[in-house]
């Protein structure tokens, strides 16, 4: 399964719960003002980059909040028609079961070793409630065949787990490198067959 065409990856700007280091999963937390301007970068970062060689492009996000209003926020930096972005639920990111609202300190109360005994198996551990990477890939792989089939360059905006599994199903990476893959807000990934190059977006920060 390679890609055929670009495809450009943007995960959401910065959210009050990234600042509080709680789980969101399948929870939603609203933009703050540094991921608004985040997200206004990555837009003119963007434009930049696929004036360099106008082509039909296909716009999708996940249907989680803080994806949606970063793609509101870059399509209006686009000229992009707000009924332009197709939701896919599939894109969505990584749930956390009963963890989601909490942070590790909370979680860490009544397990421990949770951090740990997921870095040693990132493919089948699972948090309570929630789902584990192998079910999540399935789900992104599923997806990334559809990019695929429609040939035609694409932009995605998702989140950090869920757009991490993504990029290590293109670069072929087993799960435990993806659990590694940098999950940046001020900078998004162009896919190419087997590669990636980081483009970062420069802002002020707020």
């Amino acid at each position: 399964m390679k890609l055929s065409a670009p495809l450009y990856l943007l995960r959401h700007g910065e959210t009050a719960w990234n600042t509080e280091r709680r789980m969101q999963g399948t929870r939603n937390s609203d933009l703050t003002e540094r991921g608004r301007t985040q997200a206004l970068a990555m837009g003119r970062a963007l434009k930049a980059e696929l004036a360099l060689d106008p082509a039909p492009t296909a716009f999708l996000r996940s249907p989680l909040g803080r994806a949606k209003e970063t793609s509101l926020i870059v399509g209006r930096e686009l000229g992009l028609d707000p009924s332009e972005w197709r939701d896919d639920p599939r894109l969505a990111e990584l749930s956390y079961g009963t963890w989601e609202g909490l942070s590790w300190k909370e979680i860490e109360v009544d397990h421990p070793n949770a951090l740990a005994d997921w870095r040693a198996d990132p493919h089948t551990f699972c948090p309570p409630g929630g789902e584990n990477h192998a079910e999540l890939r399935q789900r992104i792989k599923a997806a990334l065949a559809d990019i695929i089939a429609e040939n035609i360059r694409t932009v995605v905006v998702g989140h950090g787990v869920s757009g991490a599994v993504l990029r290590g199903i293109n670069l072929c990476l087993d799960a435990r490198a993806m659990f590694l893959l940098e999950k940046p807000q001020d900078a998004f990934f162009r896919l190419s067959p087997g590669a990636e190059e980081r483009i970062l977006a420069a802002f002020e920060d707020a």
